[in-house]
């Protein structure tokens, strides 16, 4: 084991602009440079002590790096809203890279801070060189009276990476501060918790993206593989860009509306939104709003007013939303969601085109039977592409990946 600490320096200095084969490439800034940055979505009032150690790659070279650890939470158990911890934390911090080297972090020089309910906290740049692609992991202690916010996975569902090294050990009041050394004991937890930054940034000319979204967005019944990376859009996303999956279970756009200025504080850190599923707002029956695609239309526009500043895209609906008398073995013994005619007219609008977006991402056809059959694609084989009707299987996370239909290439800082 290696602890290093380095002085913090600026590690970036010259012209705004630099020339590069006769053009120009963007302008610098402090932007999300990393994957898998997420907003919590639980709280615990029981284990108030919890060490973490999350999993992240580099999508640009980094020499220094400042880390946003929450304490506030989106309460996924109640769908929204944005809810304040419930009291102080106090917060410790590390990069790990390579695997057990430790750069300490630090808050206006001091070694912890104090993060008021509700609050975020922004380190000083940590001095550490980490190139493209490298994978490196962020160590958190925290301590609280009172509670702790973290990520939530589901029974079958891991948010937690253990594949690419990722633990969270926690308990009410014994934890141990392992930010600069020794094994972080998972504590094996069947829902899967971890407790990630909310932006890691440095100094980058790249894209970078916030998703907001619902679920699928947030890759609910999707299974981690290698590039950790999760969900309709971060699975495109990953591997090009940093991103923050500020995406949360059972979030509609109103609830977004209605209470979203901690979501929209992220963006900040990055160049790009995309705005995901509307399908919570659309469906008919369960947590559905059952609204008509004009009103959901208003309110997307309202969401796209709240990023204006930033470059914009949107997605037709990553699914629909049917029900299924053979597991949906088959398209034959599929019936349509009540309101699936709606669900059909907001994807034709977002297809021709809404003010306020660069364009759209044609996620829907890659899961859809066909366009706009309000059907999922099947494979003969039950439960194959979804198991409940709304969330793809890992196999339709993947099949929207594999079919480009998120373009990277054109999420750019051309002109910026």
């Amino acid at each position: 084991m290696t602890i290093v600490r380095s002085p913090v320096h600026s590690p970036i200095s010259g012209p705004v602009y630099s020339a590069l084969s006769n053009k120009f490439v963007p302008s610098l800034y402090w932007g999300q440079v990393a994957t898998k940055s997420y907003i919590p979505s639980g709280v615990s009032t029981t284990n108030k002590t919890a060490q973490s150690r999350s999993h992240h790659i580099a999508r640009d070279d980094i020499s220094a790096l400042k880390i946003e650890i929450p304490n506030w939470y989106w309460a996924r158990g109640t769908t929204g809203p944005e809810t304040n911890g419930g009291g102080n934390i106090t917060a410790t911090l590390s990069v790990e890279y390579p695997a057990g080297t430790f750069w300490q972090g630090t808050f206006s020089g001091a070694t912890s801070k104090v993060i008021a309910s509700g609050a975020s906290a922004l380190s000083d740049a940590i001095a550490v060189n980490i190139p493209k692609g490298a994978s490196f992991w962020v160590r958190i202690f925290v301590n609280a009276a009172t509670a702790i916010v973290f990520c939530e996975g589901n029974t079958g569902f891991a948010r937690r990476d253990l594949g690419n090294g990722e633990a969270y050990e926690y308990s009410a009041s014994t934890t141990t501060d392992k930010t600069m050394g020794g094994t972080v004991n998972d504590n094996g937890a069947a829902t899967a918790p971890i407790f990630v930054p909310t932006a890691i940034i440095a100094q980058t000319s790249n894209p970078s993206v916030l998703i907001i979204g619902d679920s699928r967005d947030w890759g609910f019944t999707d299974t981690l593989d290698t590039s950790g990376d999760l969900g309709d859009i971060a699975r495109s996303i990953g591997p090009s860009f940093g991103y923050i999956n500020a995406s949360c279970a059972g979030d509609t756009f109103s609830a977004l509306i209605a209470g979203g200025t901690k979501r929209q504080s992220l963006k900040q850190y990055v160049s790009h939104v995309i705005v995901g599923d509307a399908i919570n707002a659309l469906r008919s029956g369960g947590s559905g709003q059952n609204k008509t695609a004009a009103t959901v239309l208003l309110e997307l526009q309202s969401i796209l007013a709240m990023f204006s500043d930033r470059r914009c895209f949107t997605t037709t609906c990553g699914g629909p939303n049917p029900t299924s008398s053979d597991n949906f073995a088959t398209t034959a013994n599929q019936a349509v969601n009540a309101n699936s005619a709606q669900i059909t007219a907001y994807n034709d609008a977002i297809r021709a085109g809404v003010a306020n977006s660069l364009g759209f991402f044609e996620i829907a056809d890659q899961v859809e039977s066909a366009r706009n059959s309000g059907k999922w694609w099947v494979t003969g084989v039950a439960n194959a592409t979804t198991s409940d009707g709304l969330h793809s299987t890992q196999a339709g996370y993947l099949r929207i990946k594999n079919s480009g239909a998120v373009d990277v290439n054109r999420i750019t800082r051309a002109g910026l």
